[in-house]
């Protein structure tokens, strides 16, 4: 999981520590629409996964991403 923890602190520009389940646009000032796309698109990068639009819509907080990458078959513990 810290792969996917680090995507989100580097391209959210805040602390590891800071990213929790909860971590969510609603909580995160710079989880704004143009970072949801670049958060879509490094995930997809660095796990070799394709999302459908729906699926990455469907992404509220980081849970959800965590949620997601599994369902796709991204391997969270490498």
């Amino acid at each position: 999981m810290d792969k996917l923890k680090t995507i989100f602190s580097s391209v959210l520009g805040i602390s590891n520590d800071s990213v929790t389940t909860e971590l969510s646009p609603q909580n995160c000032s710079a989880w704004d629409s143009l970072n949801a796309i670049v958060l879509v698109t490094e995930i997809e990068k660095a796990f070799a996964i394709r999302f459908e639009f729906d699926e990455a819509m469907a992404v509220k907080n980081f849970g959800d991403a965590i949620n997601l990458v599994k369902s796709k078959g991204g391997k969270l513990d490498e």
